[in-house]
Parts: structure tokens; sequence; C-alpha cells
């Protein structure tokens, strides 16, 4: 691996810092594995959402407590696109107005925005196809290794 590459690299195991380490000792990308604390601010939805993502990530070792803002946000984002859709489901995609013109409801719109949010996000903690297949894990004091 050349040097250029190796600078690409975010190693997975930096300098030892006293009292950085999580209490399992795992590192995530020079950072302490562990779930952040559950906020109590967040709505139910949100908050079965985030319990269901940190255990997962956690699992995988791909979490941390400076996730925790950013996991705020992905969680939001889940519950209030599923109760846009929840109202898309109830009231309709569409809106007609009396000149019988129509257009997207609030509800729909509302959806594709938290919708683009929340895939934003999950992109940035690994959470589709194309994130997982796009992290780079590699120990660059290792070389190169066959996974």
């Amino acid at each position: 691996m050349s040097n250029e590459q190796r600078a690409n690299v975010i190693p997975l195991k930096p300098p030892a810092v006293p009292g950085a380490a999580s209490s399992s000792g795992v590192l995530f990308q020079g950072v302490a594995v562990e779930k952040p604390p559950r906020p109590d601010w967040i709505g139910d939805a949100a908050l079965e959402h985030w319990d269901y993502i940190t255990d997962e990530l956690h699992r995988s070792g791909q979490i941390s407590r400076l996730d925790k803002a950013s996991l705020e946000i992905l969680c939001i984002s889940y519950a209030r696109m599923r109760e846009a859709e929840e109202a898309v489901a109830r009231d309709g995609e569409f809106q007609t107005f009396g000149t019988g013109a129509t257009q997207l409801s609030p509800q729909a719109v509302a959806f594709q925005r938290h919708a683009s949010r929340y895939q934003k996000l999950a992109k940035e903690f690994g959470l589709t196809v194309r994130a997982r297949k796009q992290m780079d894990l590699r120990d660059p004091t290792q070389g190169d290794l066959p996974l």
C-alpha cells in the first residue's frame, strides 16, 4: 500500500489516550464503540427506531457517543416519515382544488422531505447496501487482508 493510499484510510487503533477507550475497549475508526445515551426528549416512534438502530450499530461495532445528534435526527426523520405515510394512506397522495387542479398533498411532500433526510443520514451510518460496500475498514498497519 502506498503512502498516498495509507493517508486515506483511518487507522483502527489510534495512539493510546488515558480514559479514551470504551468499557469494552473496542474501537471503530479510532473512536470508542459504545451506544450514545438514549434521548429523553424525542417521541415514542423515534425512540423505538433509536433502540433498533443503536442495537444493530453497536452489534456491528459502528457506533460512538459522538453519533448522538445525528442519530437523533435520523430517528426523528424516520418517525415523521412514518407519520406522513400514515396520513397519505388515510387521506390520499394528492389534493384537488376547486378549480380542478391537483398537486401532492402536504403529507406527501412531508414524506418526501423526511425520507430524503433519512436516506442521507442512513448512508452516513452505513445503513444502505452501497454505503456498506464503500466503507473502508482496513487497518493500514496490517496491509490488505482478504475479507
